[in-house]
């Protein structure tokens, strides 16, 4: 756009009394011709008049051109003019820039963001981004986002869960279990790569898994024996007790022959300490049988279980053995 100022004064000059004063040298010295090319995010203008004024300064001003410490001005704002001149002003325009790390106010008189970024030397990665894009242009008071990009692989360590196997086993009483194996975690390594915006993880996805060490299963055996009593009757049990056993036997040299409850000391018959186990309790001993704890010994105290037998011989034979001890229902 080219827009003419030539009016009052001016129009004058530029009619005959012009011709008059160029003879005197007049106007040759005091008027004088102005172009300027004004640079705005609106878009170019081109401004021509004719002037007395000296300083460049008064010229924009009268120009109607903002003067503001951050425009572009071809010459510098103080300096005086002799003759006509030409000048080239770009407007600064304040806007907003935002990176991972700042958040600042910046006057440009560059109006596309590739020219911005250039100018404040703020380089993209492979992976970066900026909005508004590269080639649009910014008004005042924009805002220029600079979104930081980047991918990073990392090495993931996780455990493998074991599973757990149940086996039967005969030599155990059904509901109870013994561990034969114990479980062991497996280990696996994952390699990941994570896309981070600003620092901040966004998104990955798995490049590469392994496993390092296979989990090894838990062998449980459980049991399928069962406490028959004569005649094939199946026996219940509430409790059993890890003990110690010793035998004995009735030696009329020392013992009359009765237990503490008054009963025959005779095969069948057990001596326990009654805190652990109440007399009269039927029990059940692997290996000796049946029996009921009718006795007491000053050296039967807690996990202790002596066992009566008919023969001294047998009592001797038993010896001292880990028992488990079923009470009976």
């Amino acid at each position: 756009m080219t827009i003419w100022k030539s009016q009052g004064l001016r129009m004058w000059f530029l009619g005959a009394a012009a011709a008059t004063a160029i003879g005197t040298g007049l106007v040759a010295t005091q008027l004088r011709h102005v172009d300027i090319t004004y640079y705005r995010p609106q878009g170019e203008r081109t401004i021509k008049f004719w002037t007395f004024r000296t300083t460049v300064r008064r010229i924009l001003a009268e120009a109607k051109i903002p003067i503001n410490t951050h425009n572009f001005v071809s010459q510098g704002l103080s300096q005086k003019v002799s003759g006509n001149i030409s000048l080239y002003v770009k407007q600064a325009v304040p806007i907003w820039i935002r990176t991972a790390h700042r958040h600042f106010q910046y006057w440009t008189t560059d109006y596309r963001v590739r020219d911005i970024l250039q100018t404040l030397k703020i380089h993209l990665g492979p992976l970066d981004s900026v909005y508004p894009g590269l080639n649009r242009d910014v008004s005042a008071g924009a805002r220029l986002d600079v979104i930081r990009r980047w991918l990073s692989d990392k090495t993931v360590t996780a455990s493998l869960p074991f599973a757990t196997e149940y086996q039967p086993d005969p030599t155990l009483f059904q509901g109870h279990d013994e561990i034969k194996t114990p479980g062991q975690s497996g280990e696996k390594v994952t390699t990941v790569q994570v896309l981070y915006q600003d620092g901040r993880p966004v998104s990955q996805k798995i490049l590469a898994s392994r496993v390092v060490k296979a989990p090894r299963n838990r062998v449980v055996l459980y049991g399928t024996s069962q406490l028959v009593a004569r005649g094939g009757q199946v026996v219940q049990f509430s409790q059993e007790i890890s003990m110690v056993s010793t035998g004995y036997w009735p030696d009329p040299s020392w013992s009359n022959g009765y237990t503490a409850t008054g009963l025959k000391a005779q095969y069948g018959v057990v001596a326990v300490d009654p805190a652990v186990i109440p007399l009269g309790t039927r029990l059940y001993i692997p290996g000796y049988g049946f029996a009921i704890a009718a006795d007491t010994g000053s050296a039967i105290v807690g996990d202790r279980i002596d066992l009566c037998f008919n023969s001294g011989w047998q009592a001797i034979n038993w010896g001292v053995r880990d028992v488990t001890v079923f009470i009976l229902n």
